[in-house]
C-alpha cells in the first residue's frame, strides 16, 4: 500500500488529467476512468517503437492495477509517457485556453455550427457520387455532414455554397512536386481567406478541395491541416503522397471507394478536432495521434480516447451514450451500404464500448 502523500499526489495528477468528474454520471465517470489505465508514474527515458518507427503501447508486463483494466485495454490502448505530465495536453491544461476563448467568442456572437466549403471544383465522378444510407439517398457532401454532425454531437455541421480561389483571387501559393510533379497548394495561405469566408454565427470552417496539399516548402505532403487561431482548415483527398508514389503505378483517383470515403471520414474528424484546439494526443491510440504519413494516419483509430472526449463532451455538451449508439448506427448503415472492413471494425468497436459503459450502470 502506498503512503496517504503519495495516493494525494496521485490523485492530484488524475485531476490534472482528466478533471474532476464528481458532478458527472456514473456512466460518464466509468468512461473517464479509463484514464486510470495510463500509468502517470512512467517516464521512458528511451521510447519503445514498433516496426513501423512508432511509439508503442503499454507492455503487457507493466502493472496497471484497475478494476476495469481488461476491458478498457480492449477499447483503448494506452501509451507510453516519456515526460512528466505537465508537458501533455491534459484536459485541465486544455480547458484553461479553451473556456477564456470561449468566453471572448461570447461577448462577440454566439457560435452555432461548424461549416464546411468545397474548395474549387472537382471531377464528375465526385460530384454525382450517391450512397443509399438507411433509407436516404446520400452524396458524398451529405456523408460526410451527417457522420461529422453524430461524431461533433451538438454542433450542426452545414455546408456553404462551392468558392472558386481564382476568381475570389485568394492568391493561393502553388508548387509542382519534385517527386510527383503533381500540383500542391500551400495550406497555410487558406487560413485568413477561410477565416473571412466564415459566417459570423459559425465556429469554425473547414474548406475540401481536390488538389493535393502541403505544410511548408521543406516538407513534401499533408492530408489536411487546420488553425486554431484562424479557426480554419483545409483537407483534400490526398491523390499523390510522395513517399508511396511510383511513377508507373500510381494512378488517380477515378471513383470513390471504401479508401477514399475512409479517408476522408478520418482526416476531417481528425483536423475539426484541432478548431476545438485539441492537440495531437499523446496518451492512447487515438484519433487525435499524430502521423507522419498517409499510410500511418489510416491505420490509426477513428475514435478519440477518454481524455481528447473530455474536452470534445466539454465543447459540445453531448451524452456519451447517445453520441456511440449513434455512431454504431451510422456505421451500421454504411457498412451495409458500401461494406468496409474498417466500417465493420468501428461498428464492432462501438458494441463493446457501449456494452462496457451500460453493463451493471
Amino acid at each position: 500500500m502506498g503512503s496517504s502523500s503519495s495516493r494525494n499526489t496521485e490523485a492530484s495528477k488524475r485531476r490534472y488529467l482528466i478533471g474532476t468528474l464528481d458532478r458527472k454520471s456514473p456512466v460518464e465517470q466509468k468512461f473517464y476512468g479509463l484514464c486510470q489505465l495510463l500509468n502517470l508514474n512512467v517516464v521512458c527515458q528511451n521510447k519503445e517503437t514498433n516496426e513501423n518507427g512508432n511509439r508503442g503501447t503499454l507492455s503487457s508486463r507493466q502493472s496497471v492495477s484497475v478494476e476495469f483494466c481488461s476491458d478498457g485495454c480492449k477499447l483503448f490502448k494506452p501509451l507510453f509517457l516519456s515526460k512528466p505530465l505537465y508537458f501533455y495536453e491534459t484536459f485541465v491544461s486544455w480547458r484553461a485556453h479553451y473556456d477564456v476563448e470561449q468566453l471572448q467568442m461570447r461577448l462577440m456572437r454566439k457560435k452555432e455550427s461548424m461549416c464546411l466549403v468545397p474548395i474549387g471544383s472537382f471531377p464528375s465522378f465526385v460530384m454525382d457520387f450517391k450512397l443509399t444510407i438507411g433509407d436516404k439517398s446520400c452524396s458524398l457532401f451529405d456523408i460526410l455532414q451527417m457522420f461529422l454532425e453524430i461524431f461533433y454531437q451538438g454542433m450542426p455541421v452545414v455546408w456553404l455554397n462551392s468558392v472558386d480561389p481564382e476568381k475570389e483571387n485568394w492568391n493561393i501559393t502553388t508548387r509542382n512536386h519534385k517527386v510527383t510533379g503533381k500540383k500542391q497548394c500551400l495550406t497555410s495561405d487558406f487560413y485568413p481567406r477561410l477565416k473571412k469566408w466564415k459566417p459570423r454565427n459559425c465556429y469554425c470552417i473547414m474548406g475540401l478541395t481536390w488538389t493535393d496539399l502541403y505544410p511548408t516548402e521543406n516538407l513534401n505532403f499533408v492530408l489536411g491541416e487546420a488553425s486554431k487561431r484562424h479557426r480554419s482548415g483545409v483537407f483534400s483527398f490526398g491523390r499523390f503522397e510522395p513517399k508511396s508514389y511510383d511513377k508507373e503505378n500510381t494512378r488517380d483517383i477515378e471513383e470513390i471507394d471504401v479508401h477514399i470515403l475512409w479517408k476522408l471520414l478520418k482526416v476531417s474528424s481528425h483536423e475539426l478536432g484541432h478548431l476545438f484546439g485539441i492537440s495531437h494526443c499523446d496518451f492512447f491510440l487515438c484519433g487525435m495521434n499524430g502521423s507522419s504519413s498517409v499510410e500511418e494516419a489510416m491505420s490509426q483509430p477513428l475514435f478519440f480516447c477518454p481524455v481528447c472526449i473530455r474536452k470534445l463532451q466539454h465543447a459540445c455538451k453531448f451524452d456519451i451514450v447517445q453520441r456511440y449508439r449513434s455512431l454504431r448506427q451510422f456505421f451500421h448503415d454504411l457498412n451495409k451500404a458500401m461494406p468496409c472492413e474498417n466500417f465493420e471494425h468501428n461498428v464492432e468497436w462501438l458494441e463493446s464500448c457501449l456494452t462496457f459503459l451500460l453493463e451493471d450502470s
